[in-house]
């Protein structure tokens, strides 16, 4: 049997290492042909791998002797804690000790590592943060999920590093989401075909001769969530900041949520009678459920989990990991970016 050699930034996030170490054991325990390598401080993995129950598991332990906090600044993390668990991930990954990298820990510090220490897919420019979010399901077979890209690794994009983005976006829906023909939106300020600054327009019109996908043109904000499109290419400025706006009105929902509740008796029976259905929407909104995001653009698999990710979250972005690994998705991506670099920019 195969087995997928995936790197897990055990220091990483705000429950690590515990959490990220459990979520190790739960995702081997789930697939026998998963491998696992622990990046961090030895003494805290063995004492933690001590108290799960790890029988008939084997994992491998590449030390490290610095952590990169959440609160640390990212370019200055990467340049000057060089033994620090995501920076050794990272050279280890290069070096071919593993097929992809999980990481909960400092994005930003994990994106300037990657792109310090890995070679980019030949042809593109710049690598791509990704992020999934849950969508409706405009039909039965839709997976009820979007992704989206850039959303803060390319503040300020090109035209050719939007086709990029849209190459690689298809891809990860084809193969991971399982989408036969992907459905891809442009975000914008309108629907026209006219609407956005001059890079807009023409991204537009070359990403209406994109194969294998089905381009429905410009959507807006207000589409996101609505699962019109299953890949959504953008600035990572404005991508970034649709993320942390979508962030913050699920904590405000929350917040609302606790506040009715403690008002009156009336709320609290109202509540728990609504009770089954509000455990439905908040499993399809839980990131846990998702994993992680991917970091995409180079020659390795990069899944950027949650910050705050737990056993269940790291589990599920170990498998997603291990799931494009089968499918051989930057395989599918490397096509595809040498064949339209060719066609549209006359790039080779």
């Amino acid at each position: 049997m195969k087995r997928n050699r995936i790197i897990l930034d055990a220091m990483g996030g705000d429950n690590a290492p515990h959490e990220i170490i459990k979520g190790a054991v739960l995702a081997c325990k789930e697939s026998p042909s998963l491998q696992v390598l622990l990046v961090g401080q030895e003494n805290q993995i063995k004492e933690n791998l001590k108290k799960l129950d790890i029988s008939g598991l084997n994992f491998e332990i590449f030390p490290a002797s610095e952590i990169v906090t959440m609160k640390d600044p990212p370019k200055i993390a990467v340049e000057e804690k060089t033994d620090a668990s995501i920076n050794v991930a990272c050279r280890i990954l290069a070096d071919g000790e593993g097929e992809a990298l999980v990481s909960a820990g400092n994005t930003g510090a994990t994106i300037l590592s990657c792109a310090k220490h890995l070679p980019k897919i030949e042809g593109v420019e710049r690598g791509a943060l990704a992020a999934i979010f849950p969508a409706m399901k405009q039909k039965h077979s839709d997976p009820g999920r979007t992704i989206m890209l850039d959303v803060g690794a390319t503040l300020n994009c090109s035209v050719a590093q939007l086709i990029q983005f849209a190459t690689m976006g298809i891809h990860y829906a084809k193969e991971v989401f399982e989408i036969e023909q992907p459905r891809i939106g442009l975000l914008n300020i309108g629907e026209e075909e006219t609407k956005g600054h001059d890079v807009l327009v023409e991204t537009y019109s070359l990403l209406k001769k994109i194969e294998h996908a089905q381009f429905i043109g410009n959507i807006e904000g207000k589409d996101i969530m609505r699962g019109v499109a299953d890949v959504i290419v953008c600035e990572g400025m404005i991508g970034n900041i649709v993320l942390k706006a979508l962030e913050g009105a699920a904590e405000m929902g929350i917040e609302t949520g606790k506040r009715i509740w403690k008002k009156s008796l009336m709320a609290k029976l109202g509540l728990t009678l609504l009770a089954p259905m509000l455990k439905k929407i908040k499993k399809r909104v839980d990131y846990s459920e998702y994993g992680g995001a991917p970091i995409l653009g180079f020659e390795k698999l990069v899944i950027k989990a949650h910050g705050r990710s737990k056993a269940k979250a790291i589990k599920n972005a170990l498998l997603m990991a291990e799931g494009s690994l089968k499918h051989d998705l930057l395989l599918h991506i490397k096509h595809d970016i040498f064949k339209y670099n060719q066609i549209f920019f006359q790039v080779y």
